[in-house]
């Protein structure tokens, strides 16, 4: 055989070879994102808090007679649905402290929690724990059986998204496109509503980041250039989030 000949054969080979685990590498890096995404999906909570609020007689009356009884007359009920986030390798979930907050004088009197494998947790208020500006919620590892959570990115305190990550602003673009929050004019024209919920959390490169405190009612833009965050609720140790470690 010429050796000029085998020796581009042997180029060709090894050109072959190099794509090949460059193209293997590639697929397996998309696969891993693919998975990553989907268990963060799978990660998403259903957060039902019930509170009640006794009414008495003495609450209806501003003056009080001698031989006044105070008796029960009603109670009023109350209920919240926002979304939270079942937390990497534990039986904790995190929401937003204002989720498992009543209006005044409404105290907790059930939370129903509601996962993607098909289970539920129903719990009372010492299953809760708040520090700052979330929650945290323990349930039964059975409970989250085949669930693996959503894992917490590292934002440092004072920090916006936007700070920690170059491309802040086109993921936040991004997420709040993805759920329909745009202008009104262009849902109607899409026929489409917003998905974004109280408490839907906010995943970059796979780790969570933030939860929703509100849902906008246009595409948020900051006035100062970028994307407004002030939605969002961003996962960071000086507004409470050392409680979900």
């Amino acid at each position: 055989m010429n050796y000029k000949n085998f020796a581009k054969i042997l180029f060709a080979a090894a050109c072959v070879g190099v794509w090949s685990l460059s193209s293997a590498a590639t697929n397996t890096g998309k696969n891993a994102t693919v998975s990553r995404a989907l268990d963060n999906k799978l990660a998403e909570v259903t957060v039902i808090t019930e509170f009640l609020k006794p009414v008495r007689l003495s609450d209806m009356v501003s003056r009080h007679r001698p031989g006044f009884q105070d008796v029960l007359v009603k109670v009023e009920k109350q209920t919240k649905t926002c979304q939270g986030v079942l937390l990497a390798g534990t039986p904790r979930v995190a929401t937003l402290a204002a989720c498992v907050k009543g209006d005044d004088g409404f105290t907790v009197s059930k939370v129903t929690l509601k996962f993607a494998n098909g289970k539920q947790a129903t719990g009372e208020a010492n299953a809760i724990r708040t520090q700052g500006e979330f929650a945290r919620l323990f349930v039964k590892r059975a409970v989250v059986e085949g669930l693996k959570g959503a894992e917490i990115a590292n934002i440092g305190a004072g920090k916006s998204l936007q700070q920690t990550y170059k491309d802040g602003s086109a993921l936040l673009a991004q997420f709040f496109n993805n759920r329909g929050v745009i202008s009104p004019r262009a849902r109607r024209a899409m026929g489409i509503k917003p998905s974004l919920k109280i408490g839907s959390p906010v995943f970059f490169h796979g780790k969570l980041v933030a939860l929703a405190n509100s849902v906008p009612n246009r595409f948020p833009v900051s006035l100062f250039g970028g994307v407004s965050e002030d939605s969002l609720t961003v996962v960071r140790p000086d507004n409470g989030s050392a409680l979900l470690k």
